[in-house]
């Protein structure tokens, strides 16, 4: 079966996921993001075309970062109606050439878009339910790179809501891409995906199992409202159980790399201590993710008509 983010020659024509993306592409986009980050405004021979930002209207941050990677490669953007995506396939259809930068609530929106795009259309998945959202995933992994170097030898833990995190997903299938030989979640039961070991991850069945001599723990932001009582029986009983404080990251190696995946709440996933610690991680995250945002359009717009 062919996958859909390739063509018959397997060049990248979307970027929907990073499960089932070539190593030689994941490594592609990391090392242009690199490249990026010392260079100064790139304006190619695909200088001014459209990039359509179909994002929903509370995405208003992420707009202007994809508008201002945009402008940096010479590429012209075009906010779509926020309610563009309720149409999906007339949407794409309609759409002249050039790439589309797609957040839906659907899962399975970005591979939607893909199937029924114009030609000459390339999509860059800015998040679709809770199936994928490639980008900050790859910053996770570039930042693990630049801390540790080589990912052959590490543990990685994820810690919180691993089931509906797009995030989360999008990072394990970049990591056993790239070759990390252990990746755990450790998270309430309720919160793990029932296709954990198909993911190529491990449940732990405790905080201190998780973080026993991990090399990098990941943070997961907890939807409290959105699961409370059904698959968490309270924020309070999570933060006592699983939530990350300077005592329990003792279990990991003295030199464990802590990365938030999202903006966290202390006293719910960390205590006040780790969460007044994670600034410079964030900060660094935030660069990451917007080099590698003008990397995938950089990328993509190089092979468009």
């Amino acid at each position: 079966m062919l996958n859909p983010q390739l063509d018959r020659r397997g060049e990248l024509i979307h970027l929907l996921t990073t499960e089932g993306l070539p190593r030689r592409h994941v490594e592609r986009l990391l090392d242009a993001a690199r490249a990026l980050a010392g260079a100064g405004a790139a304006r190619g021979p695909a200088a001014g075309l459209p990039v359509f930002l179909c994002l929903p209207g509370d995405a208003e941050r992420d707009r202007s970062e994809f508008a201002a990677a945009s402008a940096r490669l010479g590429l012209r953007a075009v906010a779509l109606d926020a309610g563009a995506g309720d149409a999906l396939a007339g949407t794409v259809a309609g759409l002249e050439p050039g790439l589309l930068v797609l957040r839906h609530a659907a899962s399975g929106a970005a591979h939607c878009a893909a199937v029924h795009a114009a030609p000459g259309l390339r999509i860059v998945n800015a998040g679709d339910g809770s199936h994928a959202d490639p980008l900050p995933a790859l910053a996770l992994v570039q930042a693990i790179q630049d801390a540790k170097q080589d990912l052959t030898n590490l543990a990685v833990t994820l810690v919180g809501d691993v089931r509906h995190s797009r995030v989360a997903r999008s990072a394990i299938h970049a990591m056993t891409t790239l070759g990390v030989p252990e990746v755990r979640a450790a998270a309430p039961r309720g919160l793990l995906p029932d296709s954990l070991a198909q993911l190529g991850a491990r449940a732990c069945a405790s905080l201190r199992e998780g973080l026993q001599g991990a090399d990098v723990i990941i943070v997961l932001p907890l939807d409290v409202e959105r699961i409370s009582g059904a698959l968490l029986p309270s924020a309070r009983e999570y933060a006592q159980s699983w939530g990350l404080t300077p005592a329990s990251l003792a279990d990991a190696r003295p030199d464990a790399l802590l990365l938030p995946a999202g903006p966290l709440t202390p006293g719910i996933e960390v205590d006040g201590d780790v969460a007044a610690s994670l600034a410079p991680a964030q900060a660094q995250l935030a660069g990451l993710e917007q080099r590698l945002r003008e990397a995938a359009l950089d990328l993509l717009a190089g092979g468009a008509p």
